[in-house]
């Protein structure tokens, strides 16, 4: 099954970035930071709060999607489906086809989007689900290679990607995105800020991954 025109666009994106970097995509964008995206979008505070995802078993599904959406760096939040599509992905995820169409219909509906679904032409009245995005995922795993092709102004080094995680789980859970900072200070200082922005949202800031030292 091909691939939608929109995932086509942001794996471009990401490819410049990565050849500009002269790293693999593993390197550019390692696990710890996927890992770090996936927990930021399950654990944001305002998902108890959105109608779709009041339910335990609902977060759990989406949970699970996350981790989907962010099991490569190369996906840029995008599952790809083969040609069982609905069907693939509900056995992916472990849910009835029907228990995952109205989930997803749930998640596309809100605003700002938490999903969206891309369909291909209709065969006998039936439009095949080619693809799924969780749009914010998108943007982080850009952002993080972005961030991590960026070499510090003061020691020239990339970013630690520890400190990369740390700053998007906390990003994810806000439903943002960042600048890109010119030193691993800053980017310490911010994790610090988003925690806090986290707390008066009435989340929990989780740990970190990479204690600095540093103090403010």
């Amino acid at each position: 099954m091909t691939s939608p025109a929109e995932f086509d666009t942001v794996t471009a994106r990401f490819e410049v970035i990565r050849a500009e970097s002269g790293r693999t995509q593993d390197a550019l964008v390692p696990r710890s930071i996927m890992r770090g995206i996936a927990a930021g979008i399950s654990r944001a505070p305002t998902l108890r709060r959105t109608n779709p995802l009041k339910s335990r078993q609902q977060r759990d599904l989406w949970g699970q999607l996350a981790d989907e959406a962010t099991a490569r760096p190369e996906h840029v939040g995008f599952v790809l489906l083969g040609d069982e599509g609905l069907r693939e992905l509900a056995e992916r995820l472990g849910a009835r086809p029907t228990t995952l169409t109205e989930r997803l219909a749930g998640w596309s509906r809100t605003r700002p989007r938490m999903l969206q679904a891309y369909h291909g032409r209709k065969v006998k009245g039936v439009a095949p689900l080619l693809a799924v995005q969780i749009p914010v995922a998108t943007d982080l795993v850009l952002w993080a290679a972005v961030t991590r092709s960026t070499l510090d102004a003061v020691d020239g080094r990339f970013p630690h990607p520890l400190l990369v995680a740390d700053a998007v789980e906390r990003v994810a859970m806000l439903g943002t995105t960042g600048p890109v900072y010119e030193t691993w200070p800053l980017l310490d200082d911010a994790v610090e800020d988003l925690g806090a922005a986290i707390l008066r949202k009435g989340g929990e800031p989780p740990r970190r991954r990479l204690e600095t030292g540093r103090k403010r």
